[in-house]
């Protein structure tokens, strides 16, 4: 085998129209996925669904990743790639996590507490370095039930703003490019629409929301094949029937070029491409 690609439920991917000339490996939940192991640490397989996890938290009286109600993915994919929405990451209720890596043709398993994962925004030493991940322990926070009422109140809002803003009637691999979060960046974009300051600090958590800006860019709609950025949400491409990677892929670029000649950077992409 020349190459090991570890896959979650997909998302965040982009499979190029060649053939992967390689082993995929993908982890599935079983029965026993998910387990208290002390009163605010929960033991979750790699292949266990994100949301379960939320919700075995709930279940006893458990809370702090409520903000990730309605990601798709499960626990590997969500460590491997630092997921994150509304403000939280996964970094801020990782514990650790068991992963494994081959060498020289043999598994090597090992034991990563959180500060050696080297988490950045959706980015991780897993993903640096190509790791499986076999299972998590997160740390949440005990609560009273008024607390978890709260929580559970995030959490359904979350999953109804997804289903509101994102267009999740057409296939597509979720948020392409990440967020503009570097300061340098940042000031760069304040130099072009410096009436964007207080909507950095009020509502995106002082980044710059790429589907914001890609339509202001006046990008929305955009097409290539049947490949097109979604109006509903403009850090989407979907997926309109038979489109190719190659047709992701150019409207990628083209997004790229865009931001190169307006804000004079790229933009960082999200999602992975596989090939």
């Amino acid at each position: 085998v020349k190459k090991v690609f570890f896959l979650g439920l997909g998302s965040n991917l982009i499979f190029t129209d060649d053939y992967f000339d390689g082993a995929i490996l993908r982890f599935l939940p079983n029965n026993n996925s998910i387990k208290l192991t002390k009163p605010h640490l929960i033991h979750a397989d790699a292949g266990t669904i994100l949301d379960d996890v939320i919700q075995f938290g709930f279940q006893n009286n458990l809370v702090g990743l409520e903000w990730a109600g309605g990601l798709p993915g499960n626990v590997g994919a969500a460590v491997r790639g630092n997921v994150g929405a509304f403000g939280g990451e996964i970094k801020d209720v990782i514990k650790d996590i068991e992963v494994f890596e081959a060498q020289n043709g043999k598994p090597r398993f090992k034991n990563l507490k959180r500060y050696e994962l080297k988490f950045s925004y959706r980015n991780s030493l897993v993903k640096k370095n190509g790791l499986g991940v076999l299972a998590a322990t997160f740390r949440l926070k005990q609560a009273d039930p008024a607390t978890i009422q709260r929580a559970r109140q995030t959490y359904l809002n979350n999953i109804e703003y997804r289903k509101i803003r994102h267009p999740l009637e057409f296939p597509n691999c979720g948020s392409v490019f990440k967020n503009i979060a570097t300061p340098e960046h940042v000031e760069k974009i304040l130099n072009v629409y410096p009436d964007l300051e207080e909507k950095i600090k009020r509502d995106w958590y002082g980044k710059v929301s790429m589907g914001y800006l890609i339509k202001r860019l006046d990008l929305s709609g955009y097409r290539i094949g049947n490949a097109m950025i979604s109006p509903k949400h403009c850090n989407f491409i979907v997926n309109l029937g038979g489109a190719r990677a190659r047709d992701v892929l150019s409207i990628i670029k083209v997004i790229e070029e865009k931001f190169l000649e307006t804000f004079d950077f790229t933009p960082e992409v999200e999602a992975e491409v596989v090939e």
